[in-house]
Formats: C-alpha cells, sequence, structure tokens
C-alpha cells in the first residue's frame, strides 16, 4: 500500500490533529500545520527551525486568497496551491475550518502529496458541513 493510499482513508475529519500526523506519514514531508482563518495555530510539526506562527499567519493570507480566486480559476474540488523552491515545496489546502499547510522536500512527489492532501480534506468538509 502507497503511503499516498493510507490517507485516503483519514482519521474522522473534525481530529485535525490526526489528520496531519497521517498526512505526515507521506514520503519527503517534513512537515505541516493546521491553521484557523484568523491565523491560529491549530495543530503544528514542524521541522527544527521553522517557527509556527510567522508561517500560520503566511498560509492564512495565502488560504483567504485561494479561497477568493479558487473559484474564478475552477480549479478543483477543494482549494489547493502549491508553491515550490530549490529548498522544497510547501502545499496549502483549505477546510471549513481554515487551512493545511504541508512542507516538502525538493524530491517529494507532488501528485502523491496532492492527492493525500485532497484526501484529508474531503474528509475534514465532510465532517464539518454537517
Amino acid at each position: 500500500m502507497s503511503n499516498a493510499a493510507a490517507v485516503a482513508r483519514p482519521a474522522d475529519g473534525r481530529n485535525l490533529r490526526g489528520m496531519l500526523a497521517e498526512l505526515l506519514k507521506l514520503e519527503h514531508i517534513m512537515g505541516g500545520l493546521v491553521v484557523a482563518p484568523d491565523g491560529l495555530v491549530i495543530a503544528a510539526n514542524l521541522p527544527r527551525g521553522v517557527q509556527a506562527e510567522p508561517l500560520s499567519a503566511l498560509a492564512a493570507a495565502l488560504g483567504r486568497e485561494l479561497e477568493l480566486r479558487g473559484p474564478r480559476l475552477r480549479r478543483g474540488t477543494f482549494p489547493t496551491a502549491q508553491f515550490a523552491s530549490v529548498s522544497g515545496s510547501a502545499f496549502i489546502g483549505s477546510t471549513p475550518v481554515g487551512y493545511v499547510v504541508l512542507l516538502g522536500e525538493p524530491r517529494a512527489d507532488w501528485e502523491a502529496v496532492r492527492s493525500g492532501l485532497r484526501a484529508a480534506l474531503g474528509a475534514v468538509y465532510r465532517a464539518w458541513a454537517a
């Protein structure tokens, strides 16, 4: 079973810490966090030297832009974005309770990460839409 398949059955979408723990099992993901729309950190597991608060503020700002521009871009069911540099990638996804951010190494498989992130976002949407 691949790591992406393991995340396809994420924990209950209301267990955001458990969901983050499952996403961190994806290959070459070095950290992540769940952020409320106001930038408050809900859950975080980040590499040494990466501070949660500045990253959560950035995630909230980028997440709001993603939600505003997503419908115009018509990009999938769940608004997601990816940012890449030579030192790695950041993946962000929008949920009804905030944003999920994953930090990947440069060799992270973008499709596997996006697939796992979409599955987790779907679980959160189902859990919080009721």
